[in-house]
């Protein structure tokens, strides 16, 4: 006997079960190998832009900084002449910093070696690199210039030493003495010696190796004349001077390496690799015997 009331649970509509949907997320399309290759050398494109012109820019900081350094350096000469009366000597890889200069002997007051007349050791004036020892260093412990090196030697931007090439003859012979290292001759002298061996040039093109005095090789070639120069400083650039190579003929003249063309300097615009006279970045200047005098006359250590 059915239970009462099951009746009307019969008669009850009943309403078919469906199961519960699930709404599954649409997924999305992604990048294709092509798609994403496309998209990081876009990327690498505009990295590359970034990073040459922030290299551009960090080149000409250094190349400015550099020639304020050696517009100081300059500076530094001259207030050592006008206090000494006399022009500093060149140092060398070995002395410290400090210049070489001769207190006695035959050629007192000689740079370089005792005993020893400067037209032999041309090397200890105009520099080179002898037996591994580099000559014609700016003297920055007798200067009393910064910054230095831990060995006591002036440096450019790029971190290299700085160059100095003296002048060792002038235009009256006077072979005890030398001029402007030579502070009684100096003053006994005034105004009336000049220079008559250091030389800038246009190119290395011309150049005639081992004239007394040097040439350019024609005016064409000339920057400066035998008359004019005193003393020279230069930066050998970004690519220092290890990186020489037999086509960069004019940083090679300035780095005289072998003593060839000694006093014999190039100075001229930067220019790139394959160039005539291969790659050039050495940063050159040079003091006058007109700004040297003017000096020492306003200082009144020349009449």
């Amino acid at each position: 006997c059915a239970p009462r009331g099951s009746e009307k649970l019969r008669r009850l509509p009943v309403k078919p079960l469906h199961p519960c949907r699930i709404r599954l997320p649409r997924l999305q399309a992604g990048f294709t190998l092509v798609e994403l290759t496309m998209v990081l050398v876009i990327v690498a494109l505009l990295l590359g832009g970034v990073m040459a012109m922030v290299s551009a820019q960090t080149e000409q900081r250094k190349w400015k900084d550099t020639q304020s350094q050696l517009e100081a350096a300059r500076d530094a000469i001259l207030g050592y002449a006008i206090a000494n009366g006399r022009l500093p000597c060149p140092a060398k890889s070995t002395s410290a910093g400090a210049e070489v200069r001769q207190a006695s002997g035959t050629y007192i007051n000689d740079c370089g070696a005792l005993n020893n007349n400067p037209a032999a050791n041309s090397y200890d004036y105009y520099g080179g690199v002898i037996a591994g020892v580099t000559y014609g260093l700016l003297p920055a412990v007798t200067l009393g210039y910064q910054p230095v090196d831990s060995q006591g030697f002036a440096l450019d931007a790029w971190g290299n030493r700085i160059r100095y090439a003296l002048s060792s003859t002038f235009s009256v012979s006077s072979p005890n003495t030398t001029n402007f290292t030579n502070a009684s001759t100096l003053k006994t002298s005034g105004v009336s010696f000049l220079p008559n061996d250091l030389v800038v040039c246009a190119s290395s093109t011309g150049i005639l190796p081992g004239n007394s005095p040097p040439s350019c090789g024609g005016t064409a070639n000339s920057v400066t004349n035998q008359t004019t120069v005193v003393a020279i400083l230069y930066s050998p650039g970004k690519n220092g001077t290890s990186s020489i190579t037999v086509a960069q003929t004019d940083e090679a003249a300035n780095e005289n390496r072998t003593a060839t063309n000694d006093a014999v300097f190039v100075s001229h615009t930067p220019a790139p690799v394959g160039a005539t006279g291969g790659e050039f970045d050495d940063q050159v200047l040079w003091i006058t015997v007109g700004t040297l005098y003017s000096k020492l006359i306003a200082a009144g250590v020349l009449p």
